[in-house]
């Protein structure tokens, strides 16, 4: 069977793509045609331009919005030399040029009148001290600026990794804190092979759930419980995923666990209208897949139970764990320690569970560059805590229960 692999090499028309502006910040847009796409001070382009673009290299925007590739300069081009800094004094008068003389290029560069890089080389050539800087302090001047005066992009494609980093700066509560070494850990334990039948527990947003989905193909299936009438998946539709990939993807909510299946019988009324029409075959095509999705569950026998859950861990892993199959991996991640203590004990003590582990995602992230390689100033404090186990068998009372 030949294995097609999810997410296109270059941006497509009505995808979602990652745009990284040069100064680190990162948006979400979706490429649709003959629409302008804003990225604030650093400009607008035109959709069409991108769409067909490759993932990950740079473009400039140059005046109405046209966009072309450009060759960064790399940042460790700086040699080592015997030069220092002890002869340069914090002084705003090394700059030669006025601040009404810099607004005005910035004016300039906005309008496309001027080039970034013309901007750059004006205040290089205008700064007294910038001859007297080491070859570093050169390339990490001309780094800021850049960040501050080029108007590029670098189109970045919406995988599980660049979502998952993306909102771990502008919203981690959404995804409930987890960081992208931590996911890869969830994913890693949980063994999801491309046909495995996943149960998941996901509350935040969706992203482990896509993450699973991701690993998946024909033959595979996610199952995901939720609260509400309808899955809050949102990180879902940003994966650019085809229709039969989505298809793969079940969802229940938790008040339907139990729900008894009777038949569809809604007759339609004499002199029926087109409304009235519509509206019965909206409802069998919900109580078809809701009875479906229920002899998915009750069929039971699920290859992985993943849960990242704002309930007690303990009472979801209760719930559920009768339609985990045998020597199966149970994976459970929550931001704190004490969420999991309680379930970690509970497992311990049970005879349906081997290598019990309670484990902390630690990161620090470095700086590699030509002698100047070292820890980043700031980084992230916690990757939360991962609890897992294998799941042997159900006991002979749970298999009842759910029988």
């Amino acid at each position: 069977m030949v294995i097609k692999l999810e997410g296109p090499a270059v941006c497509r028309a009505g995808d979602f793509v990652l745009i990284r502006m040069p100064s680190g910040n990162t948006k979400v847009v979706c490429l649709k045609p003959d629409t302008t796409i804003s990225i604030g001070k650093f400009g607008s382009f035109k959709a069409n331009g991108l769409i067909g673009a490759t993932f990950g290299h740079t473009y400039e925007i140059e005046k109405d919005g046209v966009i072309k590739p450009q060759k960064m300069a790399a940042f460790d081009d700086a040699d080592d030399t015997e030069a220092n800094n002890k002869e340069i004094i914090d002084n705003p008068n090394s700059q030669k040029l006025t601040y009404e003389e810099i607004e005005q290029l910035k004016l300039k560069g906005l309008a496309g009148d001027v080039s970034a890089q013309e901007i750059i080389a004006s205040l290089t050539e205008n700064n007294a001290s910038f001859e007297k800087k080491t070859e570093y302090s050169k390339s990490k001047y001309i780094r800021r600026k850049q960040k501050k005066f080029m108007k590029s992009f670098i189109p970045l494609e919406t995988s599980v990794y660049n979502l998952c980093n993306y909102f771990c700066e502008v919203n981690p509560g959404k995804i409930r804190g987890i960081r992208s070494d931590t996911l890869s850990q969830v994913l890693s334990l949980a063994n999801v092979y491309s046909g495995a039948r996943v149960m998941v527990v996901d509350d935040g947003q969706g992203l482990i759930a896509s993450a699973l989905l991701s690993r998946t193909s024909e033959g595979g299936q996610v199952f995901g419980v939720h609260d509400g009438d309808v899955s809050n998946y949102d990180i879902l539709r940003y994966m650019n995923f085809s229709p039969e990939t989505k298809e793969r993807l079940r969802t229940l909510p938790w008040q339907k666990l139990n729900t008894v299946m009777a038949p569809f019988t809604e007759e339609l009324p004499e002199n029926a209208t087109e409304k009235d029409i519509s509206g019965r075959e909206r409802r069998l095509r919900g109580h078809t897949r809701l009875s479906e999705n229920l002899d998915n569950l009750r069929k039971g026998e699920f290859d992985v139970l993943v849960i990242s859950t704002n309930y007690s861990a303990m009472s979801v892993i209760k719930k559920l764990i009768p339609y985990l199959g045998g020597s199966r991996m149970l994976v459970v991640y929550d931001q704190s320690k004490e969420a999991l203590v309680e379930a970690f004990a509970w497992l311990r003590e049970s005879r349906e569970f081997l290598n019990v582990q309670l484990t902390e995602s630690w990161l620090r992230e470095y700086q590699v560059l030509p002698n100047r390689t070292h820890p980043l100033m700031s980084m992230s404090g916690g990757g939360g805590f991962i609890l897992s186990a294998i799941h042997l068998a159900s006991s002979g009372e749970e298999q009842r229960e759910k029988a």
